[in-house]
């Protein structure tokens, strides 16, 4: 089962509560994240598909600018989520969060900046080597995104 299709069965099981009741707080946070991350798989997987078979730099730079864009703004996006555990003493809880969303965002900015390392000087020279290229991107900054948005909204302890 791909990561996409268990955000949709994770989303379909709130959908159902949904029918029988109303959804706890918790449960409309994560249903809200669950939204937001099929969006963001689906967009990424539609610029998977989307990556022209060609060598002509100028159609291929035209498809990187609106991935690339895309990506960077994943990069700056809700970044807010619930606060650490209230029982803990002396904020420990909460600077540890802090912590741990700092190094996410740092960890998910460098795939950025090494995938627009690599694309500075990227020449296509067979017509499937962009798509091969971004579709590899696409699969590393999911990766790291995927673990930032973690630190946000743990959507396996939510529930």
């Amino acid at each position: 089962m791909t990561t996409l299709e268990k955000l949709r069965a994770q989303k379909a099981a709130l959908e159902a509560l949904m029918e029988e009741s109303a959804l706890s707080p918790n449960q409309l946070w994560l249903f809200q994240e669950l939204n937001y991350r099929i969006e963001v798989f689906e967009c990424c997987q539609m610029f998977r598909r989307s990556a022209p078979c060609t060598t002509d730099m100028q159609i291929l730079c035209r498809h990187y600018r609106m991935v690339d864009a895309y990506i960077h703004h994943l990069s700056l996006e809700r970044q807010y989520g619930r606060r650490g555990n209230a029982a803990t003493t002396e904020g420990s809880n909460e600077d540890t969060l802090k912590q741990h969303r700092a190094a996410a965002l740092e960890s998910l900015n460098q795939v950025i900046a090494d995938y627009r390392r690599r694309f500075q000087s990227f020449h296509a020279d067979a017509a499937d080597q962009y798509a091969s290229a971004i579709n590899q991107v696409l699969c590393n900054v999911l990766i790291a995104w995927t673990q930032h948005r973690q630190c946000y909204v743990d959507i396996n302890k939510e529930v």
